[in-house]
């Protein structure tokens, strides 16, 4: 494994740890274990959003609620859309969902977890809320 953390880091350290974004992980991982904070019916709140955003990048082929809450959405990403751009288009089609908190990892090739949701006190002032999706490209 290299030192590097990208392609041409001389570095190879940051300049500081994580920690000053703690408080605000540590609120959205404490409200995700609250009993029913992920929302019902995805497909109403979430799908319309997801399949007019699609546009030409993407081909939505299949969706489906898991019992954990996840909602898996299979896409077929277009032809023109290539390594990174393939990454970036992932995020931007996300981000037609995102909400006051927006969490997105990378967690396999192809795969693309996302939370988002209200936490308490976010704006506009709704009760707290989630979703949990994965964008699986295919």
């Amino acid at each position: 494994m290299t030192t590097r953390r990208w392609d041409i880091d001389e570095r190879q350290t940051g300049i500081a740890d994580g920690s000053a974004m703690d408080p605000q992980v540590q609120s959205l991982l404490d409200t995700m274990k609250r009993d029913g904070w992920v929302t019902e019916e995805p497909e109403a709140h979430l799908l319309p959003h997801l399949r007019r955003a699609c546009g030409e990048d993407w081909t939505l082929t299949s969706e489906q609620l898991l019992d954990d809450g996840v909602y898996e959405v299979t896409l077929t990403p277009a032809v023109h859309l290539k390594g990174i751009e393939t990454h970036r288009a992932a995020i931007r089609l996300l981000s037609v969902i995102a909400e006051p908190v927006f969490f997105v990892r990378q967690s396999e090739p192809g795969v693309y977890d996302c939370v988002t949701g209200v936490l308490d006190g976010d704006p506009p002032g709704y009760r707290s809320h989630g979703h949990l999706v994965r964008l699986i490209l295919n």
